[in-house]
């Protein structure tokens, strides 16, 4: 089954805010090239450590599954011990949701307190959830919340609509591995997991609704803005460029 970005993304906005107007108050915040959470070093980390794999090719699930010669076979062992699902904490959303809150207020003080509300009233990460169970994604995994961000930013970097399900569970692969095999993720605690994936989760609903609702509006200059706003954020902050890399069934490519 295929997932059409823009038509989804439009329902996700309006059971987000409820409004007609709705999606359109994220269109600053989607335009930032700096995301919510960014700073925070474990969502930092965990991006350029698949960052890095992306640069080097990364290897498909069946390869990945073979000992390579230079790979260790007890690192490989303790990569797939790792996991990345977690015990959801109400009191971690709620923390999670009213920094969200404060960083979409502060980026457009016009519609700071409606903004506010919408985040704070609204069930975002049930709607993130909606969006992407067609690809097999679901809550309480940071691999899941992180591969649907990876895949939405390069569709809307590269202004495309569909991404099927092999294709997405084909990024799950490679960030499954990259998030396995190294050592920061595999100190972090449940609220440490939670807290990543719900920052990923976030900046999804935030920057899709903003890109639904230009693409709805035929508003070719505020799309345009939105996905150069793509391109720069993984360039800024990970030296990736959306733009070079393929979406395929074996996850990106180069």
């Amino acid at each position: 089954m295929t997932r059409r970005l823009v038509p989804a993304l439009s329902a996700v906005a309006a059971l987000m805010i409820g409004l007609p107007a709705a999606a359109q108050d994220f269109s600053s915040i989607g335009t930032q090239y700096m995301d919510f959470g960014s700073s925070m070093m474990s969502v930092g980390q965990m991006n350029n450590v698949l960052g890095s794999t992306v640069q080097r090719g990364g290897r498909t699930r069946s390869q990945a599954a073979r000992p390579s010669a230079g790979a260790s076979l007890s690192a490989q062992r303790n990569a797939a011990a790792v996991s990345t699902r977690y015990r959801p904490s109400p009191a971690v959303s709620t923390r999670v949701r009213g920094q969200f809150a404060d960083f979409v207020a502060k980026r457009d003080p016009t519609n700071g307190d409606r903004l506010r509300q919408a985040v704070q009233q609204k069930d975002l990460l049930g709607a993130w959830e909606k969006h992407v169970a067609v690809d097999g994604l679901r809550r309480g995994d940071v691999a899941d919340a992180m591969t649907a961000y990876w895949v939405q930013n390069w569709q809307i970097a590269n202004n495309v609509p569909f991404a099927n399900r092999a294709q997405v569970q084909g990024v799950r692969g490679q960030v499954s591995q990259a998030l396995g095999s190294n050592p920061a993720f595999a100190r972090l605690d449940d609220a440490g997991k939670q807290e990543m994936a719900e920052v990923f989760m976030l900046n999804f609903v935030a920057q899709g609704s903003a890109f639904s609702d230009a693409a709805a509006k035929k508003n070719t200059t505020l799309s345009r803005q939105l996905s150069e706003a793509a391109v720069a954020r993984f360039r800024n902050e990970m030296s990736i460029d959306l733009r070079q890399l393929k979406l395929t069934e074996a996850g990106f490519t180069r």
